[in-house]
C-alpha cells in the first residue's frame, strides 16, 4: 500500500508540474519567443511534433500518433511492472519508476490533446548554437533523473548481490 501511494504521489506530482509550467509557458510567451534567465539557459517556447530531439517529425501525424499512444500503453505496462516487482523497501527505485512513468504520461499528454510537446527549458554553453542543447520540459527531466537513478540501482544491487 505504502508503495501504491508513493508510486502515485510521485507520478502525479511530475505530471501536475509539467503540466502547469507547460499551460505557463503556452500562455505567456509566443512560439519561439525566449527570454534569457542565465548566460546558459534561455526559457522558449517550442513545439515538438516529433520524439526526443525532432526525431519522427517527418512522419504522418497518424503513424506518429499511433506509435506514440502504442509506446505509452508498453511503458505504462512495463513501468507497473517493475514497480510491483520491486521490494518495498526499494523507495529509490520505486521514486525512479515513478518519475519515468509520470514523464511519460506529462509528454503523451500533450501528443495526443495539442499533438506536440510543449519544450520550454533551453541549455547552451553561453549562446554558441554549436554548444547547445535541445530545448526540454519537466517529463524530460523527470525521465531522465528517473532513468539515471535506475542504473543506479542496477549497477549498486548487482555489486551487493
Amino acid at each position: 500500500m505504502i508503495k501504491a501511494r508513493l508510486s502515485v504521489s510521485i507520478a502525479l506530482l511530475v505530471i501536475v508540474t509539467d503540466q502547469l509550467t507547460k499551460f505557463l509557458i503556452r500562455t505567456n510567451l509566443a512560439l519561439h519567443e525566449k527570454i534569457r534567465v542565465l548566460p546558459f539557459l534561455d526559457i522558449v517556447h517550442y513545439q515538438n511534433s516529433g520524439a526526443a530531439f525532432g526525431i519522427l517529425n517527418s512522419l504522418d501525424e497518424r503513424l506518429r500518433m499511433g506509435f506514440f499512444v502504442f509506446v505509452l500503453i508498453v511503458a505504462v505496462v512495463v513501468l507497473v511492472a517493475l514497480m510491483r516487482k520491486a521490494s518495498e523497501d526499494n523507495k529509490l527505485l520505486i521514486s525512479a519508476l515513478s518519475m519515468i512513468l509520470g514523464g511519460a504520461i506529462g509528454n503523451s499528454m500533450d501528443r495526443i490533446y495539442a499533438g506536440s510537446v510543449t519544450d520550454f527549458l533551453d541549455l547552451h554553453w553561453f549562446g554558441h548554437q554549436k554548444l547547445h542543447w535541445a530545448a526540454f520540459n519537466i517529463s524530460d527531466c523527470a525521465i531522465t533523473v528517473g532513468v539515471a537513478i535506475v542504473l543506479y540501482d542496477t549497477f549498486r544491487s548487482a555489486r551487493a548481490g
